[in-house]
């Protein structure tokens, strides 16, 4: 326990906090990830009470610090819990992101809508480059199937130099789902077909 920092001002410390009778487990995962006395005494601040050691030990793990609640509040999300922090912090989810967002016109966002979008790799870029196409505001469950289905935006002109403009979104994720790529189609038309 030495070697970890665990010493008896160190266990007083965190039976003031309000953890009494940790396991040396316990304590010492505490010591190795920072979620010290001092830690919780922080998150106290922030508003976050009579948390677990694995719900302090996580947020450390993920930067779900105080600082990143403080943002996140500033951006407009107030009171949001342990598991959304984290979630938002492994899966980038940052103030600048939910600004971006909102700048794009999406400010009804849940957390939930928001992790989904950076797992499937929804960008400000990617609907930038999107709306430039003509398809301006999508909904979230579109652009997430698009990025799903790779429905890019190189996808979209190349099909648009072969004469498919204007298509809606439904339509180019039929089309990557059943295999119907710009090349199927120049092979289709090489073969005659011309008028697909």
């Amino acid at each position: 326990m030495r070697i970890h920092g665990v010493d008896a001002d160190y266990i007083a410390g965190l039976r003031k906090a309000g953890y009494d009778g940790l396991s040396i487990e316990d304590l010492i995962k505490t010591r190795i990830h920072g979620a010290t006395p001092e830690y919780v005494a922080e998150m106290r601040k922030a508003g976050y009470t009579g948390l677990s050691i694995d719900d302090l030990v996580r947020t450390r793990i993920h930067g779900a610090t105080p600082a990143f609640m403080q943002e996140v509040r500033t951006a407009g999300f107030d009171k949001l819990s342990v598991d959304d922090l984290v979630k938002m912090r492994i899966h980038g989810v940052t103030p600048e992101f939910i600004r971006s967002m909102r700048e794009r016109g999406y400010k009804d966002l849940s957390i939930e809508d928001m992790v989904k979008m950076r797992i499937h790799g929804v960008s400000p870029e990617f609907m930038k480059e999107i709306s430039s196409l003509g398809y301006s505001n999508p909904g979230i469950q579109d652009l997430v199937s698009m990025r799903i289905h790779g429905v890019s935006a190189a996808f979209i002109k190349e099909l648009a130099a072969l004469g498919y403009t204007k298509l809606s979104i439904d339509d180019l994720l039929k089309m990557r789902i059943h295999g119907v790529t710009p090349e199927f189609i120049r092979e289709l038309k090489g073969l005659g077909y011309g008028s697909l």
